[in-house]
Parts: structure tokens; C-alpha cells; sequence
């Protein structure tokens, strides 16, 4: 039964309602309350307001949340845990709630399991209860997205209300973090609210996900996992996945289909944002499958052809303008074709990367690429390759440089010269972060220094 995380500690949830598996042993409903109760004791004791929200495990997040917000604290959440973000947070008026051992130094609120604190606890009033979220910051300093409990609730209604008949008993695993919204969302918070299990550990490998899964379960996943899954036989129809979500960039048509063939259904994409929340969703049975809108979402494009949504968990209700290029049906729904900033000039001629990369990506010596502008002087389309085991065969036979002369030509066919990568770099694996998602400055900096093919 879905119960909303504002009366969630106050309900009458039967304590032996499995909530997490961690190491093999399952935490009851009964564990998690005692655990909130003395974590929400200890932030009290500190006699702050606000706290830095940000865990390995999804477990000590969801414990974390819902005490800070019993604790009547304003919580952040940065996109990640690493030391260099926490110190933009963290100071002795806004301590760090987390699980990682000596992550915060002094201003620290250690989540270890420990029971036997007492906290009364109320059902919390959801306009009243804010969080911070801050966006994944690929390209610079990440940006903060301010939500209510309330916003959230709403969210994870629709999200109930959509797919929660096929959750029904199903466990949850991740490839994704819960510091990212969709993560959150998926991963963690709407299996609690389900009462359904989830696994807290964020699965970098989809071998060790598919060996703790038990049958049936939920897979919540990003684009850059669903490129990557092993040669495997199917799973059997008694295992088979009832849903795989991902969201966070574009999924290639053979990468869904790919997914449908390893796991069971095709991957349900949904497509949103930090600031708008899930604004739609789609199956791709071909390639131009369209989005449908989420119910309470608006969507039209503009006279650029860029799509803008009105999402019911915004305040105000204005229309957010996107970067995507976007034909809209007339049922709501449309069809994306690329971002605006993956269109570049180049020689006078306007030059799409995502096509220089779908290109790339059929060479038998590629898993995946991304093509940008390097910037700094004159401006320069490169790629970074992540390479297929023929290509560092090739790489190793005749060296980056001639590899890079040996992809542009089998890029000839259908790309003109202006479309042609200029310098190249080869890697074992593309950056990205803990939402797969690309890293641009990382990208960037392959290009300052190094072995490559210029």
C-alpha cells in the first residue's frame, strides 16, 4: 500500500514490512523506525536547522531524510559525496548527515545503524518541509533546484499511479545514484513508499546486479548502463524484469532493444529534469517512439522548435524552456531530435554531433564516442573514442594516429569534411558520473596533455 513519506513513520505499517536487503539481511519497516528515531535524537542534539544530506547507501539516505525533516531541518543534497563538493556545504552551522567515515571532519552526523535514541515522532507537514536538490554539474558549478516535501509527494503519486500495478512485489536495484533525483526517485523513495524492497548499494556492474536480484525485480538504470550490458542469455520469463527505467540522456534504439532481449520489457525512458521533475515517458518500439507527457505535464515548442514543459512541481507553474529540438504531436506527446547545443557551425555549415557520433558508433572499433567543439582559439571538432576490443587491436597495430585516419574514413561515406573529427583521443572507458552521464570538462581535458592522435 503507497503511503505518503509525510505520514509514512506515523502509519500503521506492519513492522516486519522488508524495506532493505544490505549484505543478505533484510531491515524491517521496524528496524528503519528505530534507526530514524535515534538519528533524528542526535540532529536535534546538535541544534541546527540545516543539514548536508549525502550517503553511499540508499538505506542511510532514506533514514537521513526523514529524520532531518522530523528534525525540522532544511536538507541539502549535493549531486555527489566527494570531498571537493561537500565543501561547498558543509560548516559547523550545517553539519554533514552521511554514512562515509570521516567524510565532513568535525561537522559530521555519522549514519551507523544505531537504534535506541527515542523521538516523537509527527506526521510532517509537506509544505513546511525543504530540500535543496542541486543539479549533476557536468559543465561547471551545480545548481540549486529548491523543492518542498510536498512537491515530492505529489511527484511520487503520479509515479504510483503509473506504474505501481506492475511494481506490485517487486524489488529494486540500481545503477544509478540516489544523490541524483530520478535515482531518488526510483531507486529509493517510491519502493519505500510502496513498502517494496530495495537494495541500497549502487551496482556498477551489471554481473554482481544480476546475481543479487532476486526474481522478479525492478532495475533502475541510465542510458550509459543499458550500452554495456554483457553477452548473457536471456534471463528466464520467471526472473524477467517487470520494468527497467532509465533516464539521464538519450537510449539508442539498439541499446533498448538490447535491454528487452537480456532483461525482459522494454526500457521504459523518462525524460525530465531536476527542476521540472519526470515530465514524460516512452517504450521505444522504433526509433521515433513518442514521449507521453506524465499526467499534470503541459508541453509545447517554440517558433526554434524547442520543446517547453509547465510541470505541477515547479513553483509559480511557468513554462521551462528546454535545450531540446522537439516535434510535438497533437496529443501532447512529441518526438526529440537532438539538443540545440549539438548542433555546431562549422565552415559555414551546420554540423549535428549526435550524427557524427551515431556514425562513429557503427564502426566495429567503437562502443560509444562523443564529439565536441575544444574550444580556445580556433575551434576544433574532436572525439573522444571509447574503443571495442578490434579497435585496441588496431590501436595497438598501427598507433592513434593512423586509427584516427582509418575512422575518418569510414566516416567518408556519409559525413562531408567539415563533420570530420580534427583530433582524436582513445579511451578504455568514456567519463562519466555517477548518473552516467558524460562529463565535459573531463572530456576536455583529455585534449590538454597526453597521447592522442592530433
Amino acid at each position: 500500500m503507497f503511503i505518503l513519506l509525510s505520514q509514512l513513520l506515523t502509519s500503521d505499517r506492519a513492522d516486519g514490512t522488508p524495506v532493505a536487503s544490505i549484505a543478505g539481511e533484510q531491515k524491517t519497516f521496524g528496524d528503519f523506525r528505530a534507526e530514524v528515531a535515534d538519528l533524528t535524537a542526535r540532529i536535534r542534539a546538535r541544534g541546527v536547522d540545516r543539514l548536508v544530506l549525502a550517503t553511499e547507501s540508499s538505506y542511510a539516505f532514506a533514514t537521513g531524510f526523514l529524520a532531518g525533516l522530523q528534525a525540522d531541518c532544511r536538507i541539502i543534497i549535493p549531486p555527489n559525496a566527494l570531498p571537493g563538493m561537500l565543501a561547498h556545504f558543509v560548516n559547523e552551522d550545517c553539519p554533514l548527515l552521511s554514512d562515509i567515515d570521516n567524510a565532513g571532519g568535525d561537522h559530521l552526523i555519522f549514519i551507523n545503524g544505531t537504534t535506541g535514541g527515542e523521538a516523537a515522532f509527527a506526521a510532517l507537514d509537506p509544505d513546511r518541509c525543504q530540500l535543496d536538490f542541486y543539479t549533476s554539474g557536468s559543465t561547471g558549478m551545480p545548481k540549486r533546484v529548491p523543492k518542498s516535501l510536498g512537491q515530492i509527494e505529489d511527484e511520487l503519486v503520479v509515479l504510483d499511479e503509473t506504474w505501481g500495478a506492475q511494481l506490485t512485489g517487486a524489488a529494486t536495484l540500481g545503477t544509478v545514484s540516489h544523490q541524483h533525483i530520478f535515482g531518488l526517485y526510483f531507486k529509493c523513495l517510491l519502493p519505500l513508499c510502496e513498502g517494496r524492497l530495495f537494495f541500497p548499494e549502487t551496482f556498477e556492474i551489471w554481473e554482481e546486479l544480476l546475481a543479487a536480484a532476486p526474481p522478479g525485480a525492478c532495475f533502475v538504470s541510465s542510458p550509459a548502463h543499458l550500452t554495456r550490458i554483457p553477452p548473457m542469455d536471456p534471463l528466464p520469463k520467471e526472473r524477467a524484469a517487470p520494468v527497467i527505467f532509465t533516464a539521464g540522456g538519450p537510449l539508442p534504439f539498439d541499446a533498448a532493444q538490447a535491454s528487452a532481449a537480456a532483461f525482459g520489457p522494454l526500457p521504459t525512458e523518462v525524460y525530465g529534469s531536476t527542476e521540472t521533475g519526470g515530465v514524460a515517458h516512452r517504450q521505444q518500439r522504433d526509433p521515433k517512439t513518442p514521449f507521453t507527457p506524465l499526467p499534470g505535464m503541459q508541453t509545447r515548442v517554440d517558433e526554434r522548435g524547442l520543446l517547453s514543459v509547465k510541470s505541477r512541481y515547479t513553483e509559480g507553474g511557468d513554462w521551462d524552456a528546454t535545450n531540446d529540438i522537439a516535434d510535438r504531436l497533437p496529443d501532447g506527446g512529441f518526438i526529440l531530435s537532438g539538443r540545440a547545443n549539438q548542433f555546431v557551425k562549422i565552415e559555414g555549415k551546420r554540423i549535428s554531433l549526435a550524427e557524427v557520433e551515431k556514425y562513429l558508433s557503427r564502426s566495429a572499433l567503437v562502443k560509444e564516442a562523443a564529439a565536441f567543439i575544444l574550444g580556445g582559439g580556433r575551434e576544433t571538432l574532436v572525439a573522444v573514442v571509447e574503443l571495442s576490443d578490434a579497435g585496441w587491436a588496431q590501436h595497438a597495430e598501427m598507433g592513434a594516429f593512423r586509427l584516427g585516419r582509418a575512422l575518418r574514413r569510414e566516416l567518408a561515406p556519409n559525413l562531408e569534411n567539415a563533420a570530420m573529427p580534427k583530433r582524436w583521443r582513445f579511451v578504455e572507458r568514456l567519463p562519466v558520473n555517477a548518473q552516467g552521464k558524460r562529463q565535459r570538462l573531463a572530456l576536455n581535458e583529455l585534449f590538454t596533455g597526453g597521447d592522442g592522435a592530433d
